[in-house]
C-alpha cells in the first residue's frame, strides 16, 4: 500500500528553504551563551544584580545552581538535583524551577525584556511520535439488505453495510539542527497506514426472497441481487515529508513561541474493494474497486508554543497549514472472475490544490538536565478539497465528474520521546 514519495520533485523547494534560515542565522547576532553551548531549558541572561550576594535570591544556595556575586550566569545545576533544598521553589531551571518561580519580571531582579540571551535553541534535536489515529468522514456504504433480487418491487429491508476505519497505529520521526541561536532547521517523516473490513448477510425474511444488494455497481451493469455474504476491505494511508525554517517569535524565562514556514510534500492512497456472487446476465463472483492516489507538495507555515511550569512540566499547542499541489489518478473497475469479463472501467486524473490543516496540544515532561522529554496530546488534522472514495464512486455511477471532492479528517492520540542536546 505504501509508496515512495517523489523525492526529485522536492530538492528545489529543500534548498530555498535551508538557503532562507542560513540567511536569518546569518542576520542575527549569536550571543556567548550559545557558542559555549546552552541548554534548552537554562535561563541566561546578560545582566545579573549585584545585591544578589553570594547565596543567590531569596537564601538560593549554590546546590541549585544559581550564580552568586561574582556575576556568572545562573543555571549549571547538577543533574539528578532536587528543587526541594532551595526557599520559595527557587532552584536551577532544568529541574522545571527558577529564580522568583521562574518570572521575568522587574521585581525578581531581572530585565524585563530578556532580549536574544533569552533564545535557548539546542544544537541537535531528534525525536520520534507514536500515532494513534482515526480517519473520519469517508465511510463508504456498499451494500443493503433487501427483499428480492432487485428491480420492481424490491425494497430495502434490514442493514446497510458501512465500512469505516478504525483507530490505527502509525509514526512521525524528525529532528532539528540548530542554525543560530533563534533559529533552526526542523524536519520530518510521518507514516500512517489504516484498515477495515465489513461482511453483511442477506436478512431472513419469512416467506419473502432476502439478499444483499450491491451499492457500489454501475447501475447499468445488469447485475441482481446476491445471496450473501458480500465482503468489503478500504485501506486509507498517507505519508507526509516536511522541511521547515523554524524561529523563535516571543520569548520569556518559561515560554516560548515559535513560527515556522517552509514545505511539505504527501502522498495519500485510497483503495476499496468488494467482492461477491450476484446474479444477472453477466452475474458470477463480481469484484468492484477504486484505488485513488494523489502525489503533491507546496508551502506550509505554522506555530508552536510552549509554557514550562514547575518540576520539569509543561504543555506545548501546535497549529499548522498547507497548500499542496498535485494531481490525483482514480481509478474504478468492475470485474467478473467467474467469466474473466471486464463489466466496467473507469480512469480519471485532476490536478488541484488541496488544503491541510493540523492542530496538537497536549502536556510534556522533561528530565532535570533537559536532555530527555516526553509529551502526550490530541491531534486533529484536516485534508480539504480531496477527491474521496465515496465521491468518486458516485461519480462514476452518475457519470457527472463536476465538482467531485470532499475532505477527509484524522484525529487521535500523539506522543512523543524527544532527546536534544
Amino acid at each position: 500500500m505504501s509508496h515512495v514519495l517523489r523525492w526529485s520533485h522536492c530538492a528545489p523547494t529543500y534548498l530555498l528553504v535551508i538557503a532562507l534560515c542560513s540567511w536569518e542565522s546569518a542576520a542575527a547576532s549569536e550571543p556567548p551563551a550559545f557558542r559555549n553551548g546552552p541548554v534548552r531549558h537554562q535561563p541566561i541572561y546578560d545582566y545579573v544584580p549585584s545585591d544578589m550576594g553570594s547565596g543567590g535570591p531569596m537564601g538560593c544556595g549554590p546546590e541549585c545552581g544559581i550564580a552568586g556575586g561574582d556575576g556568572s550566569y545562573w543555571g549549571g545545576g547538577p543533574s539528578g538535583c532536587d528543587c526541594s533544598v532551595c526557599d520559595d521553589g527557587c532552584g536551577p531551571y532544568d529541574c522545571g524551577c527558577g529564580p522568583c518561580d521562574m518570572g521575568c519580571e522587574v521585581e525578581c531582579g531581572i530585565p524585563g525584556d530578556c532580549g536574544p540571551a533569552m533564545c535557548r535553541n539546542p544544537r541537535f534535536t531528534m525525536f520520534g511520535d507514536y500515532l494513534y489515529l482515526h480517519p473520519t468522514d469517508v465511510d463508504v456504504a456498499h451494500a443493503q439488505q433487501q427483499d428480492g433480487l432487485g428491480g420492481a418491487g424490491t425494497v430495502p429491508f434490514g442493514d446497510i453495510g458501512t465500512i469505516g476505519e478504525d483507530y490505527n497505529s502509525g509514526f512521525r520521526v524528525g529532528g532539528s539542527v540548530a542554525c543560530g541561536p533563534c533559529s533552526g532547521v526542523v524536519f520530518s517523516y510521518t507514516h500512517f497506514e489504516s484498515d477495515s473490513t465489513s461482511s453483511l448477510d442477506a436478512p431472513f425474511i419469512p416467506g419473502g426472497a432476502g439478499a444483499v444488494g450491491s451499492l457500489v455497481h454501475h447501475p447499468n451493469a445488469e447485475l441482481t441481487g446476491s445471496a450473501g455474504p458480500v465482503d468489503a476491505t478500504y485501506d486509507i494511508d498517507y505519508q507526509l515529508a516536511d522541511l521547515m525554517c523554524r524561529s523563535i517569535w516571543r520569548c520569556g524565562c518559561n515560554y516560548e513561541v515559535h513560527y515556522m514556514v517552509g514545505a511539505q510534500f504527501g502522498h495519500l492512497d485510497q483503495d476499496f474493494s468488494q467482492n461477491g456472487i450476484f446474479g444477472g446476465s453477466l452475474g458470477g463472483a463480481i469484484d468492484t474497486s477504486t484505488s485513488i492516489d494523489f502525489d503533491g507538495g507546496g508551502l506550509k507555515a505554522g506555530l508552536d508554543a510552549e509554557r514550562r511550569f514547575s518540576h520539569g512540566l509543561g504543555a506545548y499547542g501546535r497549529v499548522t497549514a498547507a497548500a499542496m499541489s498535485g494531481r490525483f489518478r482514480s481509478r474504478y473497475t468492475m470485474y467478473n472472475q467467474s467469466t474473466d469479463q471486464l463489466l466496467a472501467q473507469a480512469n480519471w486524473k485532476d490536478d488541484r490544490v488541496i488544503g491541510r490543516f493540523e492542530c496538537e496540544i497536549g502536556m510534556s515532561i522533561a528530565s532535570c538536565d533537559n536532555h530527555w522529554k516526553l509529551s502526550a496530546g490530541y491531534m486533529f488534522s484536516q485534508w480539504a478539497n480531496v477527491v474521496t472514495t465515496p465521491e468518486f464512486m458516485q461519480a462514476v455511477q452518475y457519470d457527472n465528474y463536476v465538482r467531485v471532492g470532499d475532505h477527509i479528517g484524522f484525529d487521535g492520540l500523539v506522543s512523543r520521546l524527544e532527546c536534544q542536546w
